[in-house]
């Protein structure tokens, strides 16, 4: 059976990733590099200034960021971007979990939150893949929203003012027919048939 999806090119992701180890740069490099993988714009930022720099001079799918990196915490990051207009989906990543920290992550709509242990960049291509896939599925859905009441409006406006045509319409009918008791029996005839034609599309 042939795949309906042969042929065609992979979504060509991108991922800004705000990490100041080393070593945990070049596991997730590694997890996200992998032959056939999606993501293909990876721009590894050090500190939160760097982080804002980049995230002002691109787009971005998502965001993956440690919540301890020099100059800010992750959510703080986070809050800064959201403030300067980035609505990329946000990803945490800590070494320490805590249930406050989880309990701030999504107040702040953190889409995920990854704890760091021995394995924990295996999981990033899934993870950043779903939440990359729900957060298009989210806009999408606010898109059709939105149109969905720019053409309600209009609908309505369009209802709005045929309305008021008919309203027109019965008036200049009215006028017309207390017109008609003044003229002579041919004439008036003429008058009454155009009225009658007049009413039927009211």
């Amino acid at each position: 059976m042939n795949d309906p999806n042969a042929g065609q090119q992979p979504d060509h992701l991108s991922v800004l990733i705000v990490e100041d180890e080393a070593t945990h740069q070049l596991l997730i490099r590694k997890a996200l590099s992998k032959e056939g993988s999606a993501f293909s714009v990876l721009q590894f930022a050090r500190s939160s200034e760097e982080a804002v720099r980049f995230a002002k001079q691109m787009s971005f799918d998502v965001l993956l960021v440690d919540n301890r990196i020099p100059g800010a915490r992750g959510l703080d990051l986070l809050t800064e971007l959201r403030e300067s207009g980035v609505t990329a989906p946000f990803v945490l990543m800590t070494s320490a979990g805590s249930e406050d920290l989880v309990v701030q992550a999504y107040r702040q709509n953190v889409s995920d939150y990854i704890i760091k242990d021995s394995g924990f960049w295996k999981d990033l291509p899934g993870v950043l893949s779903r939440v990359i896939a729900q957060d298009r599925a989210k806009k999408r859905e606010h898109e059709l929203l939105e149109r969905l009441e720019r053409t309600n409006g209009k609908l309505d406006a369009l209802h709005r003012s045929t309305e008021e045509r008919v309203e027109k319409l019965r008036g200049e009918v009215k006028a017309l027919a207390a017109a008609v008791a003044g003229l002579d029996a041919k004439a008036r005839e003429v008058v009454e048939a155009h009225i009658a034609a007049m009413t039927a599309l009211l």
